[in-house]
């Protein structure tokens, strides 16, 4: 019984391990994304990303692109979805959607990101709760 016990709590904390979004994705798709972009690497190895919609308005742009995690046998999990936001004359944002399982710290710094004082936060949650209701899955 006492081994039951620890082999489901280890499958437990790996699947939940596994699950979540890492402070490595975060950074790479809120920074690193752009840098490889802008220097031409290739994509972050063990990794793939793919597009899955866009939305536009007159000033305002939001794609959305899903981070896929790949593991040593190839089988493909979401590790995290980016959103680029970009408003007309401005530079591009890169917005994380982490994981539901992830740490605190890096779910609050998408709440973080969007409540900038600098612009209308409004407009710019709209076009990307819009973008969300669309594809999200988990």
């Amino acid at each position: 019984m006492k081994y039951l016990i620890i082999i489901i709590l280890t499958v437990l904390f790996i699947e939940k391990g596994f699950s979540q979004t890492t402070i490595e994705e975060y950074n790479f798709i809120t920074t690193g994304f752009k840098l490889q972009i802008e220097s031409g690497l290739d994509m972050k190895k063990g990794y793939q990303l793919k597009e899955l919609c866009s939305l536009s308005t007159n000033e305002r742009t939001a794609i959305l692109k899903v981070l896929y995690r790949i593991d040593n046998k190839g089988v493909k999990s979401t590790a995290a979805y980016m959103i680029i936001y970009k408003k007309k004359d401005q530079p591009s944002e890169y917005l994380c959607i982490a994981h539901p399982n992830s740490d605190a710290q890096i779910q609050n710094a998408l709440y973080k990101s969007l409540t900038k004082e600098n612009e209308n936060n409004s407009l710019k949650s709209a076009l990307i709760i819009e973008l969300l209701s669309k594809n999200l899955k988990w």
